[in-house]
C-alpha cells in the first residue's frame, strides 16, 4: 500500500524522530521521502501504527495519508463520560 505523507508529518519527523528545529522546505520534503520509503511496504488496517524503522514512535494515518508522527509513549486517554 502506498501512503501519501502530509508536510505537517514531514514536519514532525524532523521535530520529533530527528530533533531538528530549524529546517528549510527541502529539509521537509527530504523527510516526506525518507517516510515513503520506510513506509513502502506497510499494509496496516489501523490508523495508529510503529514507524518501522524508528519503533519509538507511531504514525497517524487517515484516509491513507499519513497524518502525523507521535512519540510512542504519548496516547491520549478517553475518560468516560458515566452515562453511556
Amino acid at each position: 500500500m502506498m501512503f501519501k505523507v502530509s508536510y505537517h508529518a514531514g514536519e514532525r519527523f524532523l521535530q520529533r524522530v530527528l530533533g531538528v528545529y530549524e529546517y528549510t522546505k527541502k529539509d521537509v520534503i527530504e523527510a516526506i521521502n525518507v517516510i515513503k520509503a520506510d513506509l513502502f511496504n506497510v499494509v496496516s488496517p489501523k490508523q495508529r501504527f510503529i514507524l518501522p524503522s524508528f519503533s519509538k514512535f507511531n504514525v497517524i494515518v487517515k484516509d491513507n495519508v499519513v497524518v502525523t508522527i507521535v512519540p510512542k509513549s504519548s496516547r491520549r486517554k478517553v475518560r468516560s463520560l458515566g452515562f453511556i
